[in-house]
This record gives structure tokens, C-alpha cells and sequence, in this order.
């Protein structure tokens, strides 16, 4: 229980007609359902997921105490609180959980975790450098990047997801044609 140190003053009159000052000391209560001295909030209730926590301060995000009292959502709701404001873990600084797609890529994962982001742009274009699944475009993923000009590295004019030369897309996601020096679908030759 947080005590906190409540000195009351109490004027009273004596006998002469003067005022006297008598100091009391008492402990105040943390939980007793009365705002006392240093205390921003007090509930009376055991409670420390709500709008006042356990130690009569108002629940704010990045205090470490998750509110639970409201819908997710709802002002002062919170997905999680990690009492940081660290926005690349999993909570972020604003008190929501992080997931892939909501534009910050997590760093406190190592490849091969579940939830591990190469990237994460935070759009919904599936066609750009970042995948919707938070993984890396490449050459050989099967959806064609748009977001690039013919010069420009990492440029793909077809991407069919495998590497087999022989078909209309090359392994380097370039449209097989005559004179590439591949033999592909309807040539005899190609030298």
C-alpha cells in the first residue's frame, strides 16, 4: 500500500479567544477512496488496470500498467504498455501493439522469428520495395514490381516465382525474347 506523509492543520479557538494551530500527522491511504495529499487520483478499489492505478496516479501510456477498463480503440485504451517509448519493439509508443503494415519496422526480433519485419512501409502497395507481409521485393517472389523505371536496379518486367529459364520470364524477371541467349518457349534456338 503507498503511504504518503498528510499533515493536517486544524485552527481551533481557546479559551483566551486566540487562535491555535495544532499539527497532526497521519498517514494517508493510498485505495481509501479519498484524494489526499500527493495522490492525483484514488478509486478506492484494488483495481490497477482502470483509470487510476494502484498507486493513486492516473493510468497514462508508458506508466508499465496495460489499462484494461476500456475497449480497444476508445480514448486512453491500451494494446500494451511496455513503460518505453520505443516505438520499434512490440509495444509501440503509443501504446498499441505493433504489427506488420503500421509503417515502423520492429528491430527487437532476429530473422526467423514469427513476427520478424524486413521492412515495413506502412502502405497497402503490394508492388513497391516492401511486401504487404513486411518481407523485402525480389526478383523470384511472384508479384512484378511497379514502383520502378527500366533503368533502375531492381527493376522487373515479369516475375512468374520460379527460376526455370524456359518459360516467358526469365530467372531475372526480364521477358524472355529472341537474343537473350536463352532458349525459351517457341524458339528453336537462341544464340
Amino acid at each position: 500500500m503507498n503511504k504518503i506523509l498528510h499533515i493536517s492543520l486544524l485552527a481551533s479557538l481557546v479559551s483566551c479567544g486566540g487562535d491555535q494551530v495544532v499539527v497532526r500527522e497521519t498517514q494517508a491511504s493510498c485505495r481509501d477512496g479519498i484524494i489526499q495529499a500527493g495522490e492525483q487520483c484514488d478509486d478506492g478499489n484494488e483495481d490497477t488496470n482502470d483509470a487510476c492505478t494502484n498507486f493513486c496516479t492516473l493510468a497514462l501510456c508508458g506508466d508499465g500498467v496495460l489499462r484494461t477498463d476500456l475497449a480497444l480503440g476508445e480514448l486512453g485504451a491500451e494494446g500494451c504498455d511496455d513503460s518505453n517509448q520505443d516505438d520499434d519493439d512490440a509495444c509501440t509508443s503509443q501504446c498499441e501493439t505493433a504489427r506488420c503494415g503500421d509503417g515502423v519496422k520492429r528491430l527487437d526480433l532476429s530473422e526467423g522469428d514469427e513476427a520478424y519485419e524486413y521492412c515495413d512501409d506502412g502502405n497497402t502497395d503490394n508492388y513497391d520495395a516492401c511486401r504487404n507481409a513486411c518481407a523485402e521485393a525480389s526478383c523470384g517472389d511472384a508479384v512484378v514490381r511497379s514502383d520502378l523505371e527500366a533503368d533502375e536496379r531492381g527493376f522487373e518486367e515479369c516475375d512468374d516465382g520460379n527460376a526455370d529459364d524456359s518459360d516467358n520470364c526469365l530467372s531475372t524477371c526480364i521477358e524472355a525474347s529472341c537474343g537473350d541467349g536463352v532458349i525459351s518457349a517457341g524458339e528453336g534456338c537462341d544464340d
